[in-house]
């Protein structure tokens, strides 16, 4: 007995859809998967981002008015002599510091955002990362100025560093 006509034809395009529709979802796995690692990745770059600024921050290399603003640099203050922008996109980040007297005499509590910018614009990326970093530290004499007064904090013993 001979197959119904089409029939072939009929397996051939269901095997056909089947085979497109397998390979459609495995493309959009994969490119999940890379879009996941690149916000990890950016991710870890604020992370490290804000970890070495504040670094520079505790061992004197900066103040606090340097470390506001936009920052396009790598992490740490080191020059590469690799070009490493022509390997990647130049990503921009903003930077803000906050600071404010903490209970234990000689400490400030610091805390450094890292916000994922469009470079040029400043405005944040709508896929962009956010890392926020506190941390106590030792502020020098010349930083003691750029305390933010916190009204919680007004009247108690030990208003200034």
């Amino acid at each position: 007995m001979k197959p119904a006509r089409g029939a072939i034809l009929l397996e051939v395009m269901l095997a056909l859809g089947l085979f497109v529709g397998s390979a459609a979802f495995c493309l959009a796995v994969t490119r999940s998967l890379f879009a996941a690692l690149d916000r990890a990745d950016r991710r870890q770059f604020a992370v490290d981002l804000a970890r070495s600024r504040l670094a520079e921050l505790e061992a004197g290399m900066v103040n606090l008015q340097e470390l506001r603003g936009e920052w396009r640099g790598g992490v740490g203050s080191r020059e590469d002599d690799v070009d490493l922008e022509a390997r990647a996109p130049v990503r921009a980040w903003q930077i803000e510091v906050t600071t404010s007297l903490s209970e234990y005499r000689g400490l400030s509590l610091i805390e450094l955002t890292v916000t994922e910018v469009q470079p040029g614009t400043g405005a944040a990326s709508d896929d962009g990362v956010r890392y926020t970093l506190r941390q106590l530290i030792a502020l020098r004499e010349q930083d003691a100025e750029d305390y933010q007064v916190d009204d919680m904090m007004e009247g108690l013993e030990g208003d200034g560093p």
